[in-house]
């Protein structure tokens, strides 16, 4: 899974930006940033990068304090979040106190954030980005046989369709487009969203022909022999 990290780039912010770093990677999710990129504006380049992204975090943390009370935030973290929910991406906004977002986000679509004691705040992320990981799926490399036709789908230019469809308690989600990847020891492919109950059908359309594999459990054969009596 990756995740957007949406932060502020200023030095105040560093030590909390590294505890979300280090909690995102301790979920095996690969944090996503425009920090090496234009920097402080929605780019495209930093579009491209949330379009690639299975979800956003955004850091909604204090810039300049308001006459009548309060604290603006950075308006780029603010466009990055946006332009993720427009695109139907998983968000939350993490919002330090005295923040003002107008009111434009639901309890379930923030994280308030008590700077001086960020230890609720982060587990309650923790739980969230583990939520998203279970709906997201895990992401499945599945060998592609009989090995003639695998040499086939694997050589470039081959006029072919490789799809994917889940099974799970009765019913067929709809078939998903996969690139069959050549690779050492053979032809692949990777199949996302998977849980572990589900069932992984396999269909691929050459030319006028149509392969089909029947729809096959996760689990696999593990072969013992014997080594010898036991002393």
């Amino acid at each position: 899974m990756k995740i957007f990290l949406a932060f502020s780039f200023r030095d105040d912010d560093k030590a909390l930006v590294g505890f979300v770093e280090q909690l995102l990677a301790s979920h095996h999710v690969q944090a996503i940033t425009g920090e090496r990129l234009a920097g402080e504006q929605l780019t495209p380049a930093v579009q491209r990068r949330i379009d690639s992204s299975d979800a956003l975090v955004a850091l909604l943390t204090r810039r300049d304090e308001l006459l009548g009370g309060g604290w603006t935030t950075h308006q780029w973290v603010l466009d990055e979040l946006a332009y993720a929910r427009a695109h139907n991406k998983r968000a939350i906004a993490v919002v330090e106190d005295g923040v003002n977002n107008g009111g434009m986000y639901q309890p379930h679509e923030r994280i308030a954030l008590n700077r001086d004691q960020p230890v609720e705040s982060l587990l309650i992320l923790s739980e969230t980005i583990g939520l998203w990981k279970r709906a997201v799926g895990r992401t499945v490399k599945v060998q592609l046989l009989p090995a003639m036709l695998a040499r086939r789908l694997g050589a470039a230019g081959n006029n072919s369709r490789c799809r994917y469809r889940l099974w799970l308690r009765g019913e067929f989600t709809d078939w998903r487009e996969s690139t069959p990847v050549p690779e050492g020891g053979g032809t692949f492919l990777y199949i996302n969203g998977v849980d572990d109950e589900h069932l992984i059908q396999l269909e691929v359309q050459e030319y006028n022909k149509v392969w089909q594999s029947v729809a096959t459990s996760q689990w696999m054969h593990i072969k013992l022999s014997s080594v010898g009596n036991q002393p």
